[in-house]
């Protein structure tokens, strides 16, 4: 049983194409001589910048998760007493934008919390699946015995 939660959000299709895209012209035109190579670097770097959260409960500590290329960073901070876990279903919202139009759309997720402090939580994991959720509440609630609470139904 593994230890260690992690959740990164997945980069589109499109958004990955136009990182790459926007990287390799900063190549280009920083070859070509000019310095506004960078900036457009940083630029494509922040389009294929990925984020998320692990939590290592053998070690009690958690961070949040900066992903570029596979390669992972973020600070530890120390897990504090966790009271329970808890599910719930909630609405991502998604926006698609080409030029100047641009549409809202939204799904369904569920999201797992660790609840300390009475009202403070750690979000810990978010998926579109309420039973591979529910899974990964179990394998908390055992390590670290407590209970979860299920706020999927309204």
């Amino acid at each position: 049983m593994s230890q260690r939660i992690s959740h990164i959000q997945p980069l589109a299709k499109v958004k990955g194409f136009f990182a790459i895209t926007v990287v390799l012209l900063s190549l280009f035109v920083f070859y070509e001589g000019s310095l506004f190579g960078l900036v457009i670097l940083a630029a494509g770097i922040k389009l294929g910048l990925r984020e998320g959260f692990e939590v290592d409960l053998k070690e009690k500590s958690y961070r949040k998760v900066y992903s570029l290329l596979g390669v992972k960073g973020g600070t530890w901070k120390d897990l504090p007493a966790i009271e329970y876990v808890s599910v719930f279903k909630t609405k991502k919202k998604i926006l698609s934008r080409v030029i100047t139009a641009e549409a809202i759309s939204e799904m369904v997720v569920y999201k797992l919390n660790l609840f300390y402090d009475r009202n403070q939580h750690i979000e810990a994991y978010v998926n579109e699946s309420k039973e591979k959720t529910f899974e990964v509440a179990q394998q908390v609630s055992n390590i670290l015995d407590i209970e979860i609470h299920d706020a999927t139904e309204n």
